[in-house]
């Protein structure tokens, strides 16, 4: 029936694919759901489907593909960790190229400049398609990336694309993989005739998924940067790299669950998050049996043993947490879904 009624209407399509695609999904849902309200273009008078699709499932996506007035497919960063630690998992690109393939010739093709396997996929296929990314070569490239001072906090950038740049201000939310989203919205704007300047004004009401990066007030005036609802590798570290660049702040605590389904890499990966903990922040907490390599690797980065809590589970930790903070302390929060670490944001919210 869903069918039948896809082939009635005949919509366009936005499917985004890779991780970030949640982030990425609610930016272009945002922005785009406001010029649909007031018709300013005549392609989004179209009715419009985003989709965030798994890279496990993009198969079922083909008919629709096949049948839509008109396709979008975004791609974000299919790699788990950072180029530099190397675990790249070569199967998550299966089944890519191939939809890739499907694409007809007026659809258009949004792919992650600074994902090396990403990339290459521009060179499959023959249709409109566009880059982003912070890299030079990207179509959309990302430049002047500022965290603003607390408490008017948020990210800065500009978007350079054909010789035009356009600043970008999300207020609120932190993280390069805002800035990814942010760049594949412009992305589909610029593909349904939007200026960068109208998706510019959208995104400064753009408000992020919960858990995903946003800074939220906290008991005892302390303040909270929610990255809860999952977590790579990649994520992780990122996530430490921006709280030790985020200005304002009395101390940085850094409350870190297992990252669960890198297998081989688990402890690796653990103990390469717990050199960055050394950098960015002043205290640790961690929660299961697998970030206790977090705190392996903060210690042989230097980090005094006393500066961090250990614990099993989130039951044992939450009061010694709570009685830590401090007045103006920036709380990180973040872990794999499993690990059910949006439990410890409800204890330390305000």
């Amino acid at each position: 029936m869903q069918k039948l009624i896809f082939l009635f209407k005949k919509p366009e399509i936005i499917i985004v694919v890779g991780r970030g695609s949640k982030t990425a999904t609610e930016a272009i849902f945002q922005v785009l759901k406001q010029f649909k309200k007031v018709g300013k273009r005549i392609s989004l008078k179209n009715e419009v489907l985003i989709f965030d699709a798994g890279i496990k499932n993009i198969e079922k996506f083909k008919f629709f593909i096949r049948k839509s007035r008109k396709t979008i497919l975004v791609i974000t960063n299919i790699g788990d960790i950072p180029p530099d630690v190397n675990f790249f998992d070569g199967e998550k690109i299966k089944g890519l190229e191939e939809i890739v393939n499907s694409l007809k010739s007026k659809d258009s093709l949004i792919l992650n400049f600074d994902d090396e396997t990403v990339r290459e996929l521009k060179s499959k296929s023959e249709i409109n398609s566009f880059t982003f990314g912070f890299q030079e070569m990207a179509d959309f490239q990302a430049t002047d990336y500022v965290i603003t001072q607390f408490p008017s906090s948020g990210i800065n950038f500009k978007v350079n694309f054909q010789g035009s740049v356009i600043p970008v201000w999300l207020r609120g939310i932190f993280g390069k993989e805002q800035v990814y989203s942010a760049l594949a919205c412009s992305a589909c704007g610029y593909s349904f005739g939007l200026n960068l300047l109208e998706v510019s004004r959208a995104l400064k009401s753009y408000h992020s998924i919960p858990g995903e990066m946003q800074l939220i007030k906290g008991i005892k005036n302390s303040w909270i940067l929610d990255d809860s609802e999952s977590s790579t590798v990649f994520s992780m570290i990122r996530a430490l790299d921006d709280i030790g660049k985020i200005p304002g702040f009395n101390r940085k605590i850094a409350v870190l669950g297992d990252i669960i389904g890198i297998e081989k890499y688990t402890i690796e990966a653990h103990e390469r998050i717990g050199e960055k903990v050394a950098e960015n922040a002043d205290i640790l907490f961690t929660f299961g049996a697998r970030a206790k390599f977090i705190s392996k690797g903060a210690i042989e980065k230097g980090m005094a043993v006393e500066k961090i809590f250990e614990f099993d589970t989130i039951s044992q930790g939450k009061m010694k947490l709570q009685d830590l903070i401090e007045e103006n302390d920036l709380v990180l929060i973040d872990g794999s879904r499993e690990m059910k670490m949006k439990d410890i944001v409800e204890e330390i919210k305000e």
